[in-house]
């Protein structure tokens, strides 16, 4: 078995494995904010992250098939290295940096030097990644990375509130293979009163101001983040402890994704959210814009990005359900608007 990497500094601990590049633990003092689900867990997702239909995709006037990796949906889900063994090249008491060399492969046949850099501070894991062309040729890339987190020891995700602050959400067919972008209606919040048993019901899906999650069913995609001053979008899950996990994106991300493990052993379901910050949206090689919906790496060029994890409490700026969320410790505000949710 492969040896983790513990990380510490002060009252923060994480468990970083080299399978993957994951982070599988993180904590503050006794607050779980990371934990393992046996689905993923915090594993970077490249050279795509989610799903490609069929994994069959057209770049630069070539047809790729990708191997199909989950077959009850027909796709090939969360890359090539989630997997796979990182070599770990550098490390303190508090960081980690760990390479894989991603060779040209069925269905990708393009080569890219990766590396991911993890700095643990008091109350915050920092993740930087960076995917760098060593093939001849532009290749499209994408970068996801997949961590749990939970909503306080022994909570379930219901008992949480959520933000995830961006202005469109990807309608799925029963793949989850996007089918339509829709814009949330700024006009309309969700009501008091509202239920639905139905997963593909828009209004349930809406998070731009805190909120409670309670029974919603997710594994969905938003796109157009909103960003702060600093050009970072941060999502939010408020456990029922009042204590605030504040997940942040770096300005090369254009998606966020969140999971609430409906479809996990029952010992785990619901125990826990992925969210997940992406470089582009499900399926975007095949349905999307190069440039514009997913990278395109010319050779000898890199994509860089940077993501965060942070724990804050009741006193550090936290809002109440409902009204505008603003920065919290030193995190710059996002710019939500708090008239509607998701």
């Amino acid at each position: 078995m492969t040896a983790t990497i513990e990380l510490a500094c002060g009252e923060s601990t994480a468990v970083i494995s080299p399978i993957g590049a994951s982070l599988v633990r993180f904590s503050v003092g006794d607050r779980p904010i990371v934990v393992p689900m046996n689905a993923f867990d915090g594993a970077v997702l490249a050279p795509w992250p989610n799903r490609i239909d069929a994994g069959r995709f057209d770049f630069a006037g070539d047809s790729h098939r990708l191997p199909i990796t989950e077959p009850e949906r027909d796709t090939a889900l969360h890359g090539l290295v989630a997997d796979v063994e990182w070599s770990v090249v550098e490390r303190t008491e508090s960081t980690v940096s760990l390479e894989y060399s991603l060779e040209p492969t069925e269905g990708y046949p393009f080569a890219f030097d990766l590396r991911v850099d993890a700095e643990l501070a008091e109350a915050e894991l920092r993740m930087r990644a960076r995917a760098r062309n060593t093939g001849s040729a532009p290749a499209p890339f994408g970068f996801g990375f997949h961590p749990w987190l939970s909503p306080g020891d022994g909570e379930l995700v219901d008992e949480a509130q959520l933000v995830i602050p961006a202005a469109h959400w990807y309608e799925t067919d029963e793949r989850l293979i996007p089918t339509a972008v829709r814009p949330f209606d700024d006009g309309t919040a969700v009501p008091a009163d509202h239920a639905s048993d139905d997963s593909a019901c828009m209004v349930c899906k809406d998070f731009r101001a805190l909120r409670l999650i309670g029974g919603t069913i997710l594994d969905d995609a938003y796109d157009s983040p909103r960003r702060g001053d600093d050009g970072w979008s941060r999502a939010r899950l408020k456990g029922a402890d009042l204590r605030e996990v504040v997940v942040g994106m770096g300005p090369g991300f254009r998606t966020w994704q969140a999971c609430t493990g409906d479809g996990l052993n029952e010992d785990l379901a619901r125990r826990a959210i992925a969210i997940e910050p992406m470089t582009c949206p499900p399926n975007a090689f095949a349905a999307g814009a190069a440039g514009e919906d997913f990278d395109v790496v010319a050779p000898g060029d890199e994509l860089a990005v940077e993501w965060s994890i942070a724990l804050t409490g009741v006193d550090d700026g936290i809002a109440e359900s409902g009204s505008p969320i603003s920065g919290s410790g030193s995190a710059a505000p996002d710019g939500a608007s708090a008239d509607s949710d998701a």
